[in-house]
């Protein structure tokens, strides 16, 4: 394909000294509450003992300016889109093209507590596999900040999973000049990727996801005793673990004003999730988090939303996409698009069966991956790239002539 010059300003991040002095400061006077007898598995919460080693390193020995220069390697620009309401959002994304003839392209989407950061350490992977020694397919990767997120601008009236779909679509096809391209995600990226499929299922190739967010009609078809046992199962740990959820789905504004104000309680409500829901090994308070998660990983996700203020704007999807109410398909609704799911294993989820991911999907691939969790890029990159590129190479029926050179 010959690209059109791209029609989007070209973008740097850059954070004054200013903010950072300030960051530091809040961070040195932080007030640290006490913790209840019996936390060293994280049962009520982040861990103590965790928290002070995150914010000290945050305080003394996190260097951001190192983190904002290896961004600024990533090709990055910010367009102006306007949503089907008339209002405005200024878009900020990664784009990649690869070095490959007949490159796919590919958008990737993240979800909370997430950033455009999370997919950065497979971006060569997947544009340039032969730089690893991999064979094909490669992609043209793109991958925008959510709607409120990031270096993305805050909605004035949030915005949910289809109507940022409409924004990826015309990103894709307006702005790059796209007539079909494939996606993949996880997280909120599952519910913005889905709806791509169902809104635009003319110009999906196919695509892959690591969540499966729609939920199908089971009038038609009773569920099966697996599943049955399986939605028990998934019930349950939504009662112990959906507190975030409500709150933020809820009355995100009485949230946001402490983790807007301070760091501390920005990375303690964050690194909650990480914990849980990251491939992490839990029998030590922060052995197996910071194994997982390194202090500079997870340190640039976190800055991320502190520099931008966008914690409360990323929060509020969280009401958007319910009132959307767009995860629910109508009866005899289903995505027809080629779709691949894999499940990373997280030892605080039960496995998916696969005839419920055939409830929703034209489901093609189906794959249990030994290892990673919720942010599968950023936890097992290789592992996570080496599954994209088998994943699309088998929906697009792709043949080895076709992309070697």
């Amino acid at each position: 394909m010959t690209h059109p010059v791209i029609p989007a300003d070209p973008f740097t991040i850059h954070v004054s000294d200013g903010e950072i002095a300030d960051l530091k400061t809040r961070l040195a006077q932080t007030r640290l509450p006490n913790e209840p007898d019996g936390n060293e598995n994280w049962d009520y919460g982040t861990n103590l003992s965790y928290m002070e080693r995150l914010l000290t390193y945050w305080r003394d020995d996190f260097d951001w300016r190192k983190q904002e220069a290896w961004l600024n390697t990533f090709k990055q620009y910010r367009t102006t889109i306007t949503d089907e309401d008339g209002a405005d959002h200024e878009i900020h994304f990664i784009y990649e093209r690869s070095s490959q003839p007949d490159a796919i392209p590919l958008i990737m989407t993240h979800g909370w507590p997430s950033s455009f950061r999370e997919f950065l350490d497979v971006v060569d992977r997947l544009a340039h596999p032969q730089t690893y020694g991999a064979d094909g397919p490669a992609f043209d990767v793109i991958i925008p900040s959510l709607v409120g997120y990031g270096f993305s601008s805050k909605p004035a009236q949030p915005i949910g999973p289809a109507a940022i779909a409409e924004l990826w679509h015309k990103l894709m096809t307006d702005v790059l000049g796209y007539d079909k391209y494939a996606a993949q995600a996880g997280d909120w990226g599952s519910f913005v990727t889905s709806r791509l499929a169902l809104q635009h299922a003319d110009s999906l190739l196919a695509i892959h996801l690591t969540m499966l967010p729609l939920r199908p009609d089971v009038k038609d078809k009773p569920v099966t005793e697996e599943e049955a046992a399986w939605i028990k199962e998934m019930q349950a740990w939504w009662r112990q673990e959906e507190g975030y959820r409500s709150i933020q789905s809820t009355k995100p504004m009485a949230l946001a004003f402490g983790l807007h104000d301070s760091p501390a309680g920005l990375a303690g409500w964050l690194a909650d999730k990480y914990y849980r829901l990251g491939d992490t090994e839990k029998t030590h308070p922060w052995e197996g988090m910071e194994a997982r998660f390194p202090m500079d990983t997870i340190l640039t996700q976190f800055s991320i939303y502190w520099f931008t203020g966008t914690i409360n704007s990323a929060n509020t999807l969280y009401k958007a996409g319910p009132a959307e109410n767009s995860n629910r398909l109508k009866r005899g609704e289903k995505v027809t698009v080629p779709t691949a799911y894999s499940e990373y294993p997280m030892d605080t989820l039960p496995l998916t069966p696969q005839s419920w991911a055939e409830r929703g999907y034209n489901l093609k691939r189906f794959k249990i991956m030994e290892r990673g969790g919720h942010f599968a890029a950023m936890e097992e990159p290789e592992l996570f790239a080496d599954d994209v590129r088998a994943a699309f190479k088998e929906l697009l029926r792709i043949d080895r002539a076709t992309y070697d050179t």
